[in-house]
């Protein structure tokens, strides 16, 4: 895989629109099993990102009301970003350093989807997980 548009080629687009319901978001997350997702306003831009550890730090430790809580309070808004030209090893090193977990990839300016480091991890697993079939595939025939 060279970039992350191939990488994000089979992934749906999942993510939800300003103006919310904390409550609305983390329900919308428990229904597709997903650790975060980006906020969108009516014309698709990207306002921000929410998270479990948003959903813990910003409303629970809080005591807010997640049904009158509007997301746009509590979502991340200075979200770093990879373009989908980047490739998954660039993007798994920036997540590292940042101590981030998900990142937005966007492509002329639009949001392409969301990566997250376990996504980068499998996929860095399964690329190892190839390199020694075919090693040992290597091995089996010319040894």
């Amino acid at each position: 895989m060279k970039n992350l548009k191939e990488f994000l080629a089979d992934k749906r687009l999942l993510f939800v629109r300003s103006g919310m319901s904390v409550f609305d978001v983390t329900k919308f997350m428990d229904l597709h099993n997903i650790g975060a997702v980006p906020i969108l306003d009516n014309a698709l831009g990207l306002l921000g990102l929410f998270s479990e550890r948003d959903l813990l730090r910003r409303c629970i430790v809080k005591n807010l009301d997640l049904n009158k809580t509007i997301i746009d309070d509590v979502m991340t808004k200075d979200v770093i970003i990879v373009e989908a030209s980047d490739t998954p090893e660039y993007c798994l090193h920036i997540m590292k350093q940042q101590k981030i977990r998900h990142m937005p990839v966007v492509e002329d300016n639009k949001l392409m989807g969301l990566v997250s480091m376990r996504d980068l991890m499998l996929h860095d697993v399964k690329l190892k997980d190839e390199k020694i079939d075919l090693l040992n595939t290597y091995i089996q025939y010319n040894g």
